[in-house]
């Protein structure tokens, strides 16, 4: 019997139940979203010309998102760091996300916003950085006591509603309702109870393990769900992965699957879009090919999309994240460890 098929191996080892907050992805973008919050104080659209997000790890993820998504049609900065760089306009409006309220580089980056600014927004649960902004700046609370990587749907979809509020961007009360109506079709195929023969969660984990995976997004708009792949996988199964994505791939990483002695222990995963264009489909079937002739298997996953444009759409972008997020879960399982602590980030924390 495979390892993902017992039920109490998988509870013994899941301790505080994240499998739980993962499976429940849809419920918590439904609530976000539809949440009867009032989230602006009624800014006028044209005092916005451009959006600052600044946060670590899982908010950043969020922040790159809403980026891929709506860059085309809003200057978007994105700011990991403790500083801000050059700024094209400080007028901007600056949403600063910090799940614990104690991450030092969003601090840091509101402590500087406040020397220039008034229009800022805190999303968080808590922590210092609500202490500093009470009564001064708007702040979003997010539900408490929660591990950060679980809390991508409370913070993406606080930003776009808090985007549709400001005018800045229009209603996607339609595309959100279809997302979440695909997503709880797929919670119980994904769950630790259904089996692996039909779990494509668990198939995918157990094709995944023991080796490490470098994931591949097809084009630079799914490069944050490669990203979030490999940070999901680093924290919740403890193992290494890595991320690139097409085509830059091509023009360097492509010669590191040469040697046997490297590749033989690594996977490749390649995360697509049916959208596409020929441009990156003709890379990628050119490396996928280098591969087999190497006798190197890989593995591709599709979001779903029942939209055909040329564009990455909310509903590839969650599907895929979702699959993710359930395959890390697995590979912890199979790597036997607990996947909601955290010992290595909090040592370094502390």
């Amino acid at each position: 019997m495979s390892k993902l098929n017992d039920i109490e191996i998988i509870k013994n080892l899941d301790i505080s139940n994240i499998h739980k907050l993962i499976t429940h992805l849809p419920e918590q973008i439904y609530q976000t979203y539809h949440s009867d919050r009032h989230l602006t104080d009624g800014v006028p659209p044209s005092s916005i010309p451009t959006l600052t997000i600044c946060g670590m790890g899982g908010s950043a993820i969020a922040g790159d998102i809403i980026s891929v998504l709506f860059s085309h049609i809003l200057s978007i900065n994105i700011v990991k760091d403790y500083q801000f760089p050059p700024l094209s306009s400080l007028n901007s409006l600056f949403i600063i996300t910090t799940y614990s309220g104690n991450t030092e580089e969003a601090i840091s980056c509101y402590q500087q916003a406040i020397t220039f600014t008034e229009n800022i927004v805190i999303i968080t649960s808590g922590g210092v950085i609500a202490e500093l902004a009470q009564g001064k700046h708007k702040i979003i609370t997010l539900p408490p006591n929660l591990p950060p990587r679980t809390t991508i749907a409370h913070i993406f979809f606080t930003i776009l509603k808090l985007m549709e509020e400001y005018n800045l961007v229009e209603s996607h009360k339609n595309q959100i309702d279809l997302l979440v109506g695909n997503l709880m079709q797929k919670a119980g195929t994904l769950c630790y109870k259904t089996e692996t023969d039909r779990n494509y969660a668990k198939s995918s984990a157990e094709s995944i393990y023991p080796k490490i995976p470098i994931i591949y997004s097809s084009c630079p708009c799914l490069a944050p769900v490669a990203y979030r792949w490999k940070c999901q996988i680093n924290e919740n199964a403890k193992m290494p992965a890595f991320y690139n994505s097409f085509p830059e791939a091509t023009h360097n990483e492509v010669e590191a699957w040469e040697l046997s002695v490297y590749t033989e222990k690594f996977i490749p995963i390649f995360l697509k879009s049916f959208n596409d264009k020929k441009e990156y489909t003709r890379r990628i079937d050119k490396f996928q090919k280098l591969l087999t002739s190497k006798k190197i298997e890989y593995l591709e996953f599709y979001g779903d999309t029942s939209e055909t444009q040329n564009a990455i759409t909310l509903q590839e972008i969650f599907t895929l994240i979702y699959l993710g997020d359930m395959i890390s879960f697995y590979l912890a399982i199979l790597n036997n460890v607990d996947p909601t602590e955290i010992k290595n980030i909090e040592h370094v924390k502390n």
